[in-house]
């Protein structure tokens, strides 16, 4: 199969430059979009040959839920009986988004994209790109991340060109993903609400409308939700690159040394690794970025020279925009090891640790 990689402006389209994609989607094909978040890869929820493409394509286990994507609160009430006010006001809020919701599974809904469970996962992205092409389908798109299951998640239509060149028709390019990491996904059918997967909306924002809400494997042990997973990430090791990823918990009391000390080890040890620089309060000594050279990257400086963070919001943004596209880049210069430092959980800090945990090889 020949892939076809089709650039799309997501500031000035038109229709017709989706409609290739749309009527692939209406024959039971799948192929690879952009959200805000990451690249999606979709099929239409109503599909049954489309949905068995997404697990095959991915080599993804049947038991790992799928995401159903709209583009419209319309859409929305087609699949659900009935819409809570509390609900209704999360999604005025932050849809379209990087919000996904929990909601009953509607009779609609094929049962391999919800995994048999008797909820769905339903959300609307922030990408004109993807709205448009899911309105032209006139379908909810089923839709993971479009990467090889259990590998680092696509931000670029490059890197689902790597994983998928050759076994997809079509990936629509709309550039650069500006989130970086998935949706958070909530449970507020449970008292109280739940994160069961941190992700782009951050903990702090959704505090705000759910004053109560809490993060699931803070309460409940993560054999009781891994044992039948309600939503992508939770029972499965996902996000992890090819070469063996080091992650160094943040510590209140000095994260310094440990990564310091750990870098001298490597480095006696003659391995050919990469380190990726995500704390702001301390500067790798000259000696091991002349060491590493283009193995050092550093995610505490913003893309452009001429700004400047201005607090940890936008540093932990920052670092989660850049987080899998860095263990790519590393991970195609052919390391064998990653060290990270972890950060902390504030803001988006939150999801980049819990996608760091779920890849690591080793945590110290």
């Amino acid at each position: 199969m020949d892939t076809r990689l089709l650039p799309i402006d997501p500031e000035k389209f038109s229709e017709e430059d989706l409609k290739q994609a749309a009527n692939l989607i209406g024959q039971g094909e799948i192929i690879a979009f952009p959200t805000e978040t990451v690249y999606g890869l979709g099929a239409s929820v109503y599909s049954a040959s489309g949905i068995k493409k997404i697990f095959q394509a991915k080599g993804r286990p049947m038991d790992n839920p799928l995401i159903v994507h709209i583009s419209s609160m319309e859409m929305l009430n087609n699949i659900v009986d009935e819409i809570s006010p509390n609900v209704k006001q999360l999604c005025e809020a932050f849809w379209p988004g990087p919000l996904t919701i929990l909601f009953p599974k509607s009779e609609k809904i094929l049962p391999e994209v919800t995994a048999h469970l008797p909820t769905m996962a339903v959300r609307m992205p922030n990408n004109p790109i993807a709205l448009k092409l899911i309105d032209l389908a006139g379908v909810p798109i089923a839709a993971p991340s479009a990467n090889i299951s259990g590998r680092p998640s696509p931000t670029t239509a490059e890197h689902v060109f790597h994983d998928f060149n050759g076994k997809i028709p079509l990936i629509l390019d709309g550039g650069p993903c500006f989130v970086g990491v998935e949706s958070t996904v909530i449970d507020v059918q449970r008292v109280p609400p739940l994160i069961l997967r941190p992700g782009g909306l951050n903990f702090e924002n959704l505090r705000k409308y759910l004053p109560n809400i809490q993060i699931y494997d803070k309460i409940i042990p993560n054999e009781e939700l891994e044992a039948r997973p309600s939503t992508p990430g939770l029972k499965y090791r996902h996000y992890s690159p090819t070469a063996s990823l080091i992650l160094i918990e943040y510590r209140l009391l000095g994260i310094e040394q440990p990564i310091l000390k750990r870098l001298d080890e490597l480095i006696a040890q003659k391995s050919r690794f990469g380190y990726i620089h995500t704390q702001a309060n301390f500067t790798i000594p000259q000696q091991y970025r002349d060491q590493l050279g283009d193995f050092f990257i550093d995610l505490t400086y913003p893309d452009s020279e001429m700004e400047v963070f201005q607090d940890k919001v936008q540093l932990h943004s920052h670092i989660a925009q850049h987080l899998f596209s860095t263990l790519r880049k590393l991970d195609d210069q052919k390391v064998e090891y990653i060290l990270i430092g972890g950060i902390s959980e504030d803001f988006e800090g939150l999801a980049v640790m819990n996608r760091l945990r779920k890849a690591a090889s080793e945590i110290l």
